[in-house]
Formats: C-alpha cells, sequence, structure tokens
C-alpha cells in the first residue's frame, strides 16, 4: 500500500509544482492561485502540504528530504518494473527530483522541485529564499 500511495505523492508533488510554475510564469500571484487552486477541484494534498512552500520560495521546513525520496522512489520503480506494471507519469516525474539534487538540494523539501521547474521555465523568482542566498554568496 506505502508504495501505491507513495507513486502518487511523487506525481501529485511535481503536478502541484508545475502548476505553481505556470502561475508565476503567467504573473499570477502565486499566494493567491495556491489560495484559488486549493478550494476547487484541482487541489491535492501535496499542494495544500507544499503549496506554501512553493509560494515562498523556501523549502527548508522538511518534511521529506529529496535525497530519502530519491530512494524511496527507486524501490517503488523496482517494485513497479518487478510487476511488469508501467508507470509513464511516475517515471516522468523522476528527473525532476534528480536534477533537485544535481543543484545540490538533497536535503531540502520535496517541494524544491518547484524551483527546478522554475529554473527550467527561465523564471527563477527573486524573492525566493535561495535565490537571495544565492546573489549574497556572488557579492
Amino acid at each position: 500500500m506505502k508504495f501505491v500511495a507513495n507513486l502518487l505523492v511523487a506525481i501529485h508533488n511535481v503536478a502541484a509544482a508545475e502548476a505553481m510554475v505556470l502561475a508565476i510564469k503567467s504573473g499570477l500571484d502565486p499566494a493567491l492561485a495556491l489560495k484559488v487552486v486549493s478550494d476547487g477541484a484541482g487541489s491535492s494534498r501535496m499542494l495544500q502540504v507544499r503549496g506554501p512552500m512553493m509560494v515562498k520560495g523556501d523549502y527548508s521546513d522538511v518534511t521529506m528530504k529529496v535525497q530519502t525520496w530519491q530512494k524511496d522512489m527507486t524501490i517503488i520503480g523496482d517494485f513497479a518494473r518487478k510487476l511488469d506494471c508501467p508507470t509513464p507519469l511516475f517515471s516522468a516525474s523522476a528527473p525532476i527530483y534528480t536534477a533537485a539534487m544535481a543543484m545540490g538540494r538533497g536535503a531540502e523539501d520535496t517541494g524544491v522541485v518547484c524551483e527546478v521547474l522554475e529554473r527550467m521555465a527561465n523564471s527563477p523568482r527573486r524573492f525566493s529564499v535561495n535565490a537571495r542566498r544565492e546573489r549574497r554568496q556572488k557579492n
């Protein structure tokens, strides 16, 4: 049962981040977008849990570290392959978490996939905690 639930968590977390990046890139206020979407049919538990982190751009209040999550994803992927069960959405979400690891974000919450997608969209926010930290390190 845990594998089934965590497969959904992996997908929903990336889907929530993707929606937030679309809102941000289109010029919507992230906090307002979260509020409106959270009250509708498009909401998910991952949007409710990680959406506030995504709005702030701060992933330091860790509920699940990316590096730990990577291990769980490997186990779930192996389990599905062993059963010869296709998991195309789960498989599509995996590179986003891998990119977070490559960015050195393994110790942060998995909500950091929002920042991965923001960078892919060439739309990193100036107000995010990590963007401010990077600017301070350059100066």
